[in-house]
Order: structure tokens, then C-alpha cells, then sequence
């Protein structure tokens, strides 16, 4: 019988984890675990809001220039405070009583913004703000922030409801993005191996919504373990390791040139060492929180209904964590190659668009190369579920064949069948059954008899059967008086 094709079209992996590393490393999450994390909290938390407004965010805030606004929204310059009471909030904006961001709005805790207003309006009674003299100019100078003081305080921790909210906010644009590289790539394969248009477009839909429910699960995962201890304490390591590789010769040339793809400018020496340090660090996370989402129903089954093999669970998650580490690989390899590409096409804009269409591709290549390799290494230890039961399979339908003696026709409509019904959930329910024989006979014979009773019935008359046999002795008669006497 024809063997079915149960692979597909793509695997998420390659660019999941790269996709959530980078975007968690957009955000200040590094820095939630420290005495103000709640402070960049509120930052990151009023970036996305803008972001999901669609308006044009600057985040600025991460070159560090005093005084400097943390971002530019709209080409209006804010500087976000969030401090336990709306004094406090607003007396962090002045020094040696003078406003010290001039004509930067100040952003506030939501639930401190009327208090702030009024805090305000009496600092510019009093000359504190230079160029204002009018008290309702308050309004115009304080902005009110998308969060209060205890949601910043809430989502910069692990494990709050804030803080889950917000994750599921960010990760939902990774998300979006996700669901349309899986989409295209996998209506594009299937259409070029054949599949009809319509069922295509039904499949690749799923495929891509399964990809976004991965990333989004990945990405929430992530976050959460990034604002714990534990993650600094990784980041230590990771940036020792990274420094022990930056002293060789091409380890520097390496370290600098991912920190150079990673934020889009020549980097070297700590700052590369540190960044790259934080992209290894998120890495190893997104590529373990991804295999461990992704084959999370195949631990279940090995676990609970035996329906897949503890060898095949296993082999699954090598498989994963080498797609996604080849994922991130290409990713940056790929970047690197595409803005070279775009630089010399385009200068200027070409380079990050070729970074872009270079990081794409390079995070499928790389994935797949990744998860494929280590599966044709796996394979010479490993079998898989699936090709054993196939196996078993392939001799049960030919003893079918052999059994109700199928015409090249009924061979093909079996065939067809069978091709519907063999699918990844039905080899497993073959693995985990105690019965298997039973199980492949209540399936597939039924089908066998219908197609076995459409054959035209065959009617013999009794003097049809008389007048065969009466000419097969004539026939036989004249032969044999051909023969010669040979007693003669």
C-alpha cells in the first residue's frame, strides 16, 4: 500500500524562540527584579499601550542621556515617574526645585493623575517650572500613564494576574507575527506539493494559529521566568561564558557581529559582551519553554494512555530544541547575510530591509536544518512510533488485497481511504491499543465489504453451464483424434 505522508509542511520551532528572545530583550525586563523595576515597568507597560494605540513610539530611554525623555510618542517627548504617593511622583521630576525635563511631559501612575495635577499647578505658582507661569498649564505638562502605581509594582513580578495581563499583551503581537510566517510558508508548500486551493488555505490557517498559540505560551513563559532571581543569576553565568569566548579571535568577531544584527549598530567590548550575554541567556529559556510547550501533548500521552513511546517523547524534544537553536543561529546568520545583501543593493534603508527578509529565512533554514538533522542522527537509535506501526500496517492492507482479491480499481479506492483515515492521531491510537489486529479490522473491513458489494453479480443459467461443458468435450474430442496411434 502507498505509504502516507504524516509530516508537516513546516515546524514552528525554528522561529519561535528566536522571535520571543528578541522580543523580550526590546523590553526593559532585565532590570524588573531590581529596587525600581517598577518604575521600568511602567515604562514598558505605557510603550505597549501606545504601540497598540498605533502610535509611533521611540523608546529613546535606553541611551541613557541625563535628563533625556524615556520615549518619544508622536513626536511628543515623556518622561515617566512612578513613585508610592503623587508627591513623591512629581518631586522626582524636579531639582534644587526646578523642573528638570523642560518640555517633556511627565508621565504619572493613572490613579495618582488628578493628585499630580494639582502638585503640579502649585509648583508652577511657586516659579518652579521655568517658561510656565500659568497653573493650568499642569494639564498640559502632566500626562496620565495606562497603569496605577500597584499594577507597575504587580508587573514587574512573577506569577501576578498584572503581570500575566501584560504578557499576554506583548506577546500577542509576537503572536500575530508568528501565525503569518507559519500561514504563508505553509499554504505555499502545500499549494507546490499539490493540495487544492481551499483545503491549503483550511489547513494553513491551523497550522498558523498553532504556531501563534505557541509563541504567545512561549513568550508568556519566558517573561515570567525572566523576572525572577534565578534569570539574573543566569545572566552572570552567561555573560562569563560569553567573555571567555570574546578573548578568542573569532569568538570576538562572532560576539560582535550578533550584538551588531541584534540592536542594529556597531557594538564591542562589554556592551557586546553584555548584550550578547542577555540574548543567551533568553535564548536558552525560549528554546527549553519552546520544546517543552511543544511537546507537552506527547509527554501527556507518554505519561497517561501510553499511545506514544517514552523514546519518541523524548526524541520529539531533542528535535525541538535543535530546530530552535538552529532557529536562532539562522536568524542572525541570516540577518547579518540580508543586510550585507540590502547594504550594497540599497544603502540605507536596504540594510534593515534585507536584515529582515535575511532574519526570516535564516530562522526556517536554520530550524530546519536543526530539527531535521538531529532527527536522521536519532534515527539510528531511535525508530519512531509511527514508522513501526506504518510498517505493521503496510502488511496488514496487502493480506486485505490478497484476502478480497481487489481489482486494480478497488486497489485505488482503497487506497484513498485508507490515505484519509492513517493520521497522526490514529497511529497513536494504533500504539497505545491492546488490541491492534481488532482495532485495524473494525476500521478498515467495513470499507472493504462496501466496496466488495458493488461488484456486478455474477448469474450462471443451468443450460449455459450444459452448453459449456457439451462444447469443452467437442473441443476435447477432435484434439485428441489428432493425436497419432502410436500402437499402430
Amino acid at each position: 500500500m502507498q505509504k502516507v505522508n504524516l509530516k508537516p509542511a513546516i515546524r514552528p520551532e525554528g522561529w519561535v524562540a528566536p522571535m520571543v528572545s528578541e522580543s523580550v530583550e526590546a523590553t526593559s525586563i532585565n532590570k524588573f527584579h531590581t529596587k525600581s523595576g517598577h518604575g521600568f515597568a511602567a515604562e514598558d507597560a505605557n510603550i505597549l499601550d501606545d504601540r497598540l494605540h498605533f502610535r509611533k513610539v521611540e523608546n529613546v530611554g535606553t541611551s541613557n542621556t541625563l535628563d533625556g525623555p524615556d520615549r518619544v510618542v508622536n513626536g511628543v517627548k515623556i518622561q515617566t515617574k512612578y513613585c508610592q504617593t503623587a508627591k513623591d511622583t512629581v518631586d522626582a521630576a524636579f531639582k534644587d526645585r526646578k523642573y528638570r525635563y523642560g518640555e517633556q511631559l511627565l508621565e504619572v501612575p493613572s490613579d495618582q493623575y488628578n493628585d499630580c495635577i494639582k502638585i503640579m499647578q502649585e509648583k508652577i505658582r511657586l516659579g518652579q517650572v521655568e517658561g510656565v507661569t500659568d497653573p493650568t498649564e499642569a494639564e498640559r505638562l502632566v500626562a496620565k500613564g495606562s497603569v496605577t502605581y500597584k499594577q507597575a509594582r504587580n508587573i514587574a513580578k512573577a506569577g501576578t494576574v498584572d503581570g500575566l495581563v501584560y504578557d499576554f499583551k506583548s506577546h500577542s503581537v509576537s503572536a500575530t507575527g508568528s501565525f503569518g510566517i507559519a500561514f504563508t510558508l505553509d499554504f505555499a508548500f502545500r499549494v507546490w506539493n499539490g493540495e487544492p486551493t481551499k483545503e491549503a488555505m483550511k489547513e494553513s490557517v491551523l497550522t498558523g494559529l498553532a504556531s501563534g498559540a505557541i509563541t504567545l505560551g512561549v513568550g508568556m513563559v519566558t517573561s515570567q521566568v525572566l523576572r525572577t532571581r534565578a534569570a539574573a543569576i543566569g545572566r552572570v553565568w552567561a555573560r562569563d561564558a560569553v567573555r571567555l569566548i570574546y578573548k578568542t579571535q573569532y569568538g570576538k568577531v562572532v560576539i560582535n557581529k550578533v550584538a551588531e544584527v541584534s540592536l542594529g549598530k556597531a557594538v564591542g567590548g562589554g556592551a557586546a559582551i553584555n548584550h550578547v550575554a542577555k540574548l543567551a541567556r533568553s535564548n536558552t529559556i525560549t528554546t527549553v519553554a519552546t520544546a517543552v510547550i511543544v511537546t507537552a501533548p506527547d509527554m501527556y500521552r507518554a505519561t497517561f494512555d501510553g499511545t506514544v513511546s517514552w523514546p519518541q517523547a523524548g526524541k520529539n524534544f531533542s528535535t525541538t530544541v535543535a530546530g530552535s537553536a538552529g532557529g536562532i543561529a539562522g536568524g542572525y546568520s541570516g540577518a547579518a547575510l540580508g543586510a550585507a545583501i540590502g547594504t550594497a543593493v540599497a544603502p540605507g534603508p536596504g540594510t534593515a530591509i534585507g536584515a529582515g527578509i535575511g532574519s526570516v529565512l535564516g530562522m526556517f533554514t536554520g530550524g530546519s536544518l536543526g530539527s531535521n538533522g538531529i532527527k536522521k542522527v536519532l534515527d539510528l537509535f531511535v525508530e519512531d512510533d509511527a514508522v513501526a506501526i506504518q510498517r505493521l500496517l503496510d502488511a496488514e492492507m496487502r493480506e486485505f488485497v490478497f484476502d478480497y482479491l481487489l481489482t486494480e480499481a478497488e486497489i485505488g479506492e482503497f487506497t484513498v481511504f485508507v490515505g484519509k483515515t492513517i493520521d497522526a492521531k490514529f497511529l497513536r491510537t494504533i500504539y497505545g491499543s491492546t488490541s491492534r489486529g481488532a482495532l485495524v479490522t473494525g476500521t478498515f473491513v467495513p470499507k472493504l465489504e462496501e466496496i466488495v458489494a458493488k461488484r456486478e453479480r455474477i448469474v450462471v443459467r443451468d443450460v449455459e453451464v450444459e452448453e459449456a461443458i457439451a462444447t469443452i468435450m467437442e473441443n476435447v474430442l477432435v484434439e485428441a483424434s489428432k493425436v497419432p496411434d502410436l500402437t499402430a
